[in-house]
């Protein structure tokens, strides 16, 4: 991608934390666009991402491992408050991934709470995005069935425990925002299509403004930029996580993993 080229840079900038799995993973390169093209200034973008992260536990994906975002090194890499710097941008999404290894809505909701409260030491504006309830509601079982056996084969639960679960985790991330003075994105039926927990391509632009737009950046609805067909690559085999387990190996990998020609930088966790 030759607008995502890496020059060497060494600046310290605004600091923008992204914490999710995978339509974080999958739409990263439009996010980063969106950002660059709204923002008056290069960006510190520190994230915690993967297909298939978990918010607490070491996650595997085929041979790759990533460690859960609340045990990651991201949390030791952010800098400290400091009064006359911006204020830090968060965002934390894909929470519900956790539910289909089978932990517990408290499990998962202690683990938010974990990030949440470490991006309030340092006064960050936090968002959060609410789980798919209506697209999960509108899934046959037949289709869950065969998403279930297929990529989670040890996880008994039906769809009509997972949606339970789902309903009962945004009531607690509801409550939670609204006594902490979070912003919530609730994800609109709009924004899925077959696939009940996976953006669809259409939609992802418009989205992810919407998203976004809670961070109070006031052009981002302006921004020219799209989502591009290459963009779900890009996260997988050109950013390095500081450490993941490869073939049953822990490698480890400086950061930031990449530095834009605008000065940007990128640390991945």
């Amino acid at each position: 991608m030759n607008d995502l080229e890496v020059v060497d840079n060494s600046c310290s900038h605004r600091p923008v934390i992204m914490l999710g799995a995978s339509n974080l993973t999958r739409d990263f390169p439009l996010i980063l666009r969106l950002l660059q093209t709204s923002m008056d200034s290069p960006a510190d973008i520190f994230t915690a991402m993967g297909h298939g992260r978990s918010y607490g536990t070491w996650s595997r994906l085929i041979h790759r491992a990533l460690p859960g975002i609340t045990k990651c090194e991201l949390w030791d890499a952010l800098p400290k408050q400091n009064a006359e710097s911006h204020q830090p941008l968060a965002l934390l999404t894909d929470i519900g991934n956790d539910l289909i290894y089978g932990q517990s809505t408290e499990t998962i909701f202690r683990w938010v709470q974990d990030c949440v409260r470490q991006l309030q030491i340092i006064d960050a504006r936090i968002i959060i995005t609410l789980l798919p309830e209506e697209s999960l509601a509108r899934l046959s079982n037949i289709r869950f069935e065969l998403t279930r056996r297929m990529f989670f084969p040890k996880n008994p639960a039906s769809l009509t425990d997972l949606i339970q679960k789902v309903q009962h985790l945004n009531q607690q991330l509801l409550e939670f925002a609204d006594s902490n003075q979070l912003q919530i994105v609730e994800a609109s039926r709009d924004w899925y299509g077959f696939d009940p927990i996976h953006y669809r391509y259409s939609q992802r632009a418009a989205l992810w403004k919407s998203i976004l737009a809670n961070w109070d950046i006031p052009i981002l609805e302006q921004s020219p930029a799209k989502q591009r067909w290459y963009d779900t690559f890009y996260s997988v085999f050109h950013l390095k996580p500081a450490l993941k387990r490869q073939w049953g190996k822990l490698q480890h990998a400086a950061q930031p993993t990449q530095i834009l020609p605008d000065g940007t930088r990128i640390l991945m966790y």
